[in-house]
């Protein structure tokens, strides 16, 4: 009986051995073709101009124009107007 444990745990192991080692028709086999270097770059690329963006919007917002929308929070007469219908 020992016998035939141990070819069946050299089968396994073999198998596995192959399993891990063999990367033909594999779903992760890496392509290394011209368009699969281009679309890593232009993926670089768009990260890195987000990231430049985001850095860019976080120091120096750019809400300096007296209409933007956080001046109805920031005025204080906005408080003081009357209530409509209210006398």
């Amino acid at each position: 009986m020992s016998g035939v444990l141990a070819s069946v745990v050299g089968l396994a192991q073999q198998s596995a051995h192959d399993f891990s080692m063999v990367t033909t028709e594999h779903h992760a086999e890496a392509t290394g073709g011209p368009l699969e270097a281009v679309l890593v770059a232009v993926g670089v690329l768009i990260v890195i101009v987000v990231i430049v963006m985001t850095i860019k919007y976080f120091v120096r917002p750019g809400e300096v124009g007296p209409d933007h929308i956080k001046r109805r929070i920031l005025r204080d007469e906005l408080w003081d107007e009357p209530k409509v219908g209210a006398k």
